[in-house]
């Protein structure tokens, strides 16, 4: 009696690289609400929020034509840092990174960037480290960090680990 083996197939996923896409609505929202926070930050004062303001422009950049996103940038950027400008106010780097909100856009590019290669905090998280980094409630980001950023960041990279191999 012959003994048949029979072998079976693994099948293994190659995980794909996910590569850095600057052409991504998130990041460019993220980069462009960065930029208008820290001409706000510094004195300009804009039609509306930056975070609004950025919302129209990606809007008008994946709905509209060239003309409308000039036409948008100029009325809602461009006249409220010219007149800025003209109105005297000087810009400094110490009073653009003593503001909360600086560090609240530079949080969300630096989040968006990390969401493009795949890692994504739990739902709420974000909204959490906000709210900390508002209230300057160190401990409360602190426990965050340990309870909830570190944890993913692990388990994201064991989760790569194991898709390599």
């Amino acid at each position: 009696m012959e003994k048949f083996i029979k072998k079976s197939k693994i099948m293994t996923t190659k995980a794909t690289k996910q590569v850095f896409n600057a052409n991504s609505p998130g990041f460019i929202y993220s980069a462009i609400v960065l930029v208008l926070t820290i001409f706000a930050v510094s004195g300009i004062h804009f039609p509306s929020a930056p975070e609004v303001l950025a919302g129209d422009i990606v809007t008008t950049l994946s709905k509209s034509g060239f003309y409308s996103i000039i036409g948008v940038i100029v009325a809602s950027v461009a006249f409220p840092i010219y007149n800025a400008i003209k109105g005297g106010v000087k810009f400094s780097l110490q009073t653009v990174f003593a503001s909360t909100l600086t560090w609240i856009a530079l949080g969300n590019i630096f989040i968006s960037l990390l969401a493009l290669t795949g890692l994504v905090l739990p739902a709420g998280t974000v909204e959490q480290i906000i709210g900390a980094v508002q209230a300057k409630d160190w401990i409360a980001l602190g426990s965050l960090l340990v309870t909830s950023i570190i944890p993913t960041i692990v388990r994201w990279i064991k989760d790569k680990k194991a898709a390599t191999v």
